[in-house]
Protein backbone atom coordinates (compact mmCIF):
# COMPACT_ATOMS: atom_id res chain seq x y z
CA UNK A 1 0.00 0.00 0.00
CA UNK A 2 2.82 2.42 0.81
CA UNK A 3 4.42 1.45 -2.51
CA UNK A 4 1.67 2.45 -4.12
CA UNK A 5 1.26 5.55 -2.75
CA UNK A 6 4.65 6.42 -2.93
CA UNK A 7 4.35 5.27 -6.77
CA UNK A 8 1.24 7.62 -7.07
CA UNK A 9 3.18 10.70 -5.35
CA UNK A 10 5.96 10.38 -7.67
CA UNK A 11 4.10 10.12 -10.72
CA UNK A 12 2.15 13.27 -9.61
CA UNK A 13 5.59 14.91 -8.68
CA UNK A 14 6.78 14.73 -12.30
CA UNK A 15 3.18 15.64 -13.99
CA UNK A 16 3.77 19.05 -11.60
CA UNK A 17 7.37 19.51 -13.30
CA UNK A 18 6.32 18.74 -16.45
CA UNK A 19 3.79 21.06 -16.43
CA UNK A 20 5.47 23.84 -15.06
CA UNK A 21 8.61 23.38 -17.39
CA UNK A 22 6.34 23.62 -20.41
CA UNK A 23 4.65 26.81 -19.00
CA UNK A 24 8.64 28.04 -18.42
CA UNK A 25 9.24 27.23 -22.24
CA UNK A 26 5.53 29.15 -23.07
CA UNK A 27 6.63 32.40 -21.14
CA UNK A 28 10.29 32.39 -22.92
CA UNK A 29 8.18 31.91 -26.20
CA UNK A 30 6.35 35.13 -25.49
CA UNK A 31 8.80 37.08 -24.10
CA UNK A 32 11.52 36.28 -26.89
CA UNK A 33 8.83 37.61 -29.40
CA UNK A 34 8.05 40.59 -27.56
CA UNK A 35 11.68 41.43 -27.29
CA UNK A 36 11.46 41.21 -30.94
CA UNK A 37 14.28 38.02 -30.94
CA UNK A 38 14.81 36.52 -34.15
CA UNK A 39 13.73 33.27 -33.19
CA UNK A 40 11.50 32.71 -30.16
CA UNK A 41 10.70 29.04 -31.21
CA UNK A 42 14.05 28.01 -31.25
CA UNK A 43 14.02 29.27 -27.68
CA UNK A 44 11.40 27.91 -26.89
CA UNK A 45 12.89 24.53 -27.84
CA UNK A 46 16.44 25.17 -26.02
CA UNK A 47 14.03 25.68 -22.79
CA UNK A 48 12.09 22.73 -22.77
CA UNK A 49 15.17 20.58 -23.94
CA UNK A 50 17.97 21.94 -21.41
CA UNK A 51 15.26 22.41 -18.80
CA UNK A 52 17.15 24.98 -16.17
CA UNK A 53 20.28 25.68 -18.21
CA UNK A 54 18.30 26.25 -21.54
CA UNK A 55 16.51 28.70 -19.07
CA UNK A 56 19.73 30.32 -17.37
CA UNK A 57 21.46 30.66 -20.96
CA UNK A 58 18.40 32.12 -22.55
CA UNK A 59 18.46 34.93 -19.83
CA UNK A 60 22.11 35.71 -20.43
CA UNK A 61 21.38 36.55 -23.94
CA UNK A 62 18.30 38.36 -24.00
CA UNK A 63 18.32 41.85 -24.54
CA UNK A 64 17.90 43.53 -21.64
CA UNK A 65 14.63 45.89 -22.50
CA UNK A 66 11.55 45.38 -24.29
CA UNK A 67 12.04 47.15 -27.85
CA UNK A 68 8.78 49.08 -28.48
CA UNK A 69 6.71 47.55 -31.92
CA UNK A 70 4.26 49.97 -31.30
CA UNK A 71 4.44 53.18 -32.69
CA UNK A 72 1.86 56.35 -33.16
CA UNK A 73 -0.48 55.34 -36.18
CA UNK A 74 0.74 58.21 -39.10
CA UNK A 75 -1.64 61.05 -39.82
CA UNK A 76 -4.68 60.71 -41.94
CA UNK A 77 -4.49 62.24 -45.39
CA UNK A 78 -5.53 64.69 -46.14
Amino acid sequence: MIGLLAFAGMGICTAVWFIIWILVAIWVYKDAKKRNMSSPALWLIIVLLLNLIGLIIYIIVRPKEVQQTSQAPPPPPM
